[in-house]
């Protein structure tokens, strides 16, 4: 096997990143998923929420990226062939951040009946990000044959 043929494997660190800042990214959406399944925008005004949920998102990636940074050296020592459970976490936060993301497409008054033209794009587009990062860093490649 030639050099550049070999495959990278990653550590906890790399994977800790792309975990992080997958969940930090839909973190908003799925705050929305919630509160739409219990219906607190009839309780509370659904903008202010929606602010106060993106200042309490951009403190917790500043204090998260701070975390990641200092333990960058101890996480690049830690290294797994391939890191399933991780990539099934990962397909957790973007269902429900694909969810989220069509709630808040309700709550900022777009229209109901492109709904699933919405969804449908984002799916697609969620599905090859998925694709590709569980091929190149998280080593599951499910449409291999095992």
């Amino acid at each position: 096997m030639r050099k550049r043929d070999k495959e990278p494997i990653y550590s906890q660190f790399e994977i800790d990143v792309i975990l992080f800042y997958g969940t930090m990214i839909m973190l908003l959406p799925i705050v929305l998923v919630i509160t739409y399944v219990f219906e607190i925008d009839e309780v509370v005004n659904i903008d202010r929420f929606m602010f106060w949920v993106l200042v309490a998102n951009f403190f917790l990636t500043a204090v998260g990226t701070l975390v990641l940074a200092l333990r960058k050296d101890h996480l690049r020592r830690k290294v797994k062939p391939a890191y399933i459970p991780e990539f099934v976490y990962l397909l957790f936060v973007a269902g429900f951040g694909l969810l989220g993301i069509v709630v808040l497409y309700d709550y900022l008054d777009g229209n109901r009946q492109y709904i699933a033209n919405v969804l449908s794009i984002l799916l697609a587009l969620l599905v090859y990000v998925l694709i590709f990062l569980g091929r190149r860093f998280f080593k599951y490649d499910y449409m291999k044959k095992q």
